[in-house]
C-alpha cells in the first residue's frame, strides 16, 4: 500500500520552512546564469551579501557548465546595465523638462500670464529636474567608485574555482539538445517558455534551460543529495504557482529528480536565499533581500506586449488554422465574451475527439507558429500577446485556455459577419 506522496505523487510534496532550512544546510546548491549576471544589477551591498552566502556553502556549491557559458555570453550587457539604466532615466528627465515647459507655455498663452512669470515657472521646472539628473549621475558615480575594476569577476574567480561541472561530450550534448527540443515541442518543463528567445545561442537554440537542468540534476545525483536550484527565472516552466505565490518547483520536475536520484528538488530565488542566510550563519543587510526582489520585478520582459489583436489579424489566423489545425481553430472560436474568453480542457477534448489519456502539451504550438508566419508578412502586428494560452491552476495539467481581453469581441464580430 502507498501513501499520499508515494510513486507518481512524489512531486506534489510542498516543502515546509524547516525542510527548506535543512536543505540549505545539506543539499547541493546549483546556481543559474541569471543569478550570476544579477550580481552586476544588484546594489553593491546585495552582491556582496549574496557572494558571502555562496561562500558559506563551500563544496556544496556548483555551477552547471551551461550556466557559465551563458554568463560569459551575456556578461558585458549585464555589466553595463546600471549605466544604461542611468542614461534612460536622465534622458526621460530631459524629455519631461521639455514637455513641462511646453505645457506651461501653452497654458500661459491661454490665461494671459506675462513672460516674466512664465520664465520664473519654467526656471523652477528646469532647476528641479536638473537637480534630479545630477543626483542620478552622482549615485552612479558612487556605485562605480565602489566597483573599481571588476570586483564581481574577481570574487567569482575565487568562489567558482573547482565548482563548475565538466562540459558535456559532443554525443551527450547532441542527445540533450534533441531531448530539449522534444520537451519544447510538447511544452514539457523546463525551458519551453524560453524557446523563442531572440538571443538564443546558434548551436543550442532555446535549449539552454534544459542543459542547465540536466547538468545540475546529474551532478546532484552523483553526490547522492537533495538539490536546490537557485534561479531568478519565475516562469511557469520552472515554478508551481498558485496564482502568483511561489509554491515550489513544478511537480513534474520534482518527480523527475526524485525518480532519477531518490532525493528532493527545491527551487529558490536570490531573494529567498538571502532571506534565509541566517540558517547558514551568514549576516546580511536587511535590505538585500528586498533589493533582489526589486531587480526581479524590474527585469525586462523578453517578449513585451506592445500591440493588440485586430479583427483582420484574428480572421487571417483563423483562416490558416482552418487548413492546418482545425481543432485549434474551432477551440479559438469558442473563446467568446459569453464564455469569458475561456475554453475548458473538456471542450478541447470533445472538439478533437481525443482519448482521455492524451496530453495537451503542444496544443498551443500551431497558434504561435502561424502567428509568427503572419507577423513576417505584416498581417499580424508585431508584439501582440499569445492568442491562446494554456492555464495550469494545479501546476500540472492544463485546466483551461484563455485569450487576450480584446479577442472575444473580435470573435463575436467575425461570427456575425461570417457565420459558419
Amino acid at each position: 500500500m502507498n501513501g499520499l506522496y508515494d510513486g507518481e505523487f512524489a512531486g506534489y510534496k510542498i516543502a515546509s520552512s524547516d525542510e527548506l532550512n535543512t536543505a540549505l544546510r545539506e543539499a547541493v546548491v546549483a546556481i543559474d546564469a541569471n543569478v550570476l549576471l544579477d550580481l552586476y544589477r544588484f546594489r553593491y551591498q546585495t552582491s556582496k551579501d549574496l557572494i558571502k552566502t555562496f561562500k558559506s556553502l563551500e563544496n556544496r556549491l556548483v555551477v552547471p557548465h551551461q550556466a557559465l557559458r551563458e554568463f560569459w555570453r551575456h556578461r558585458q550587457r549585464a555589466q553595463g546595465s546600471p549605466r544604461g539604466a542611468t542614461k534612460t532615466a536622465t534622458d526621460a528627465l530631459s524629455k519631461s523638462a521639455q514637455a513641462m515647459s511646453n505645457a506651461l507655455t501653452t497654458w500661459a498663452k491661454a490665461v494671459g500670464v506675462d513672460d516674466d512669470e512664465l520664465s520664473a515657472l519654467t526656471g523652477r521646472v528646469d532647476g528641479f529636474l536638473g537637480s534630479l539628473r545630477e543626483t542620478v549621475q552622482e549615485l552612479l558615480h558612487d556605485a562605480d567608485a565602489e566597483r573599481t575594476g571588476d570586483p564581481i569577476l574577481e570574487q567569482l574567480e575565487e568562489l567558482l574555482a573547482g565548482k563548475v561541472t565538466q562540459p558535456l561530450t559532443s554525443e551527450e550534448h547532441a542527445e540533450c539538445v534533441a531531448e530539449a527540443n522534444r520537451r519544447i515541442e510538447n511544452e514539457q518543463p523546463p525551458g519551453y517558455k524560453d524557446a523563442h528567445k531572440e538571443d538564443a545561442d546558434a548551436t543550442d537554440g532555446g535549449t539552454g534551460d534544459y542543459l542547465v537542468w540536466y547538468q545540475a540534476t546529474r551532478y546532484a545525483q552523483q553526490q547522492g543529495q537533495d538539490l536546490i536550484l537557485v534561479t531568478r527565472d519565475e516562469k511557469e516552466d520552472w515554478w508551481w504557482r498558485q496564482p502568483s505565490e511561489f509554491i515550489g518547483p513544478r511537480p513534474e520536475l520534482a518527480l523527475e529528480y526524485y525518480e532519477l536520484s531518490g532525493h528532493r528538488l527545491f527551487l529558490m530565488r536570490p531573494a529567498d536565499l538571502l532571506s534565509r542566510a541566517s540558517v547558514l550563519e551568514v549576516e546580511v543587510d536587511q535590505e538585500s533581500s528586498l533589493d533582489a526582489e526589486r531587480v526581479t520585478d524590474e527585469e525586462e520582459d523578453p517578449d513585451p506586449v506592445v500591440a493588440a489583436w485586430t479583427r483582420d489579424a484574428v480572421a487571417a489566423l483563423l483562416d490558416l488554422l482552418d487548413v492546418e489545425a482545425p481543432v485549434q481553430a474551432n477551440a479559438l472560436r469558442l473563446a467568446t465574451p459569453d464564455r469569458g474568453g475561456r475554453v475548458t480542457r473538456e471542450e478541447v477534448y470533445a472538439l478533437g475527439n481525443y482519448d482521455d489519456d492524451r496530453m495537451l502539451r503542444g496544443f498551443t504550438r500551431p497558434f504561435r507558429r502561424l502567428t509568427e508566419s503572419l507577423q513576417r508578412k505584416g498581417v499580424v502586428p508585431a508584439g501582440v500577446p499569445q492568442i491562446f494560452i494554456a492555464r495550469y491552476p494545479d501546476g500540472v495539467k492544463t485546466s483551461y485556455f484563455s485569450v487576450p481581453e480584446e479577442v472575444p469581441p473580435l470573435l463575436d464580430e467575425l461570427t456575425t459577419s461570417r457565420p459558419r
